[in-house]
């Protein structure tokens, strides 16, 4: 895997939030997997910050593809303006951060 993707997403409060990433290798084929054990997603409104919510991970080894969920009530939990988020993965019993960006989190006005 290549160093970590940056990217940036909006999440609005008290909505769910749901966002699929694909990872590549070097080479531009879609990454494979193998040999995962954990894996790490979380959002806070500062990198060091000891608040933060956890995302729910769907990941489909086979194909490099990551989807990240917030429920509701989640998103509902964070706080308004930028954020930082990250994935970091486990394989081969190294860690490696794959996904890493900030969240713009925006007030719902109708929620």
């Amino acid at each position: 895997m290549a160093v970590a993707e940056i990217t940036n997403i909006v999440i609005e409060k008290g909505t769910h939030f749901e966002a699929t990433f694909n990872l590549f290798d070097p080479d531009q084929s879609a990454s494979v997997l193998t040999g995962l054990t954990t894996t790490y997603a979380s959002i806070r409104k500062h990198p060091t910050s000891t608040t933060y919510e956890e995302f729910a991970k769907t990941i489909t080894a086979g194909t490099g593809t990551i989807k990240l969920t917030l429920t509701a009530a989640q998103t509902a939990n964070l706080t308004a303006g930028r954020n930082y988020f990250d994935v970091v993965l486990t394989i081969d019993n190294k860690k490696t951060k794959v996904i890493k960006g900030t969240a713009i989190v925006e007030e719902s006005i109708s929620v």
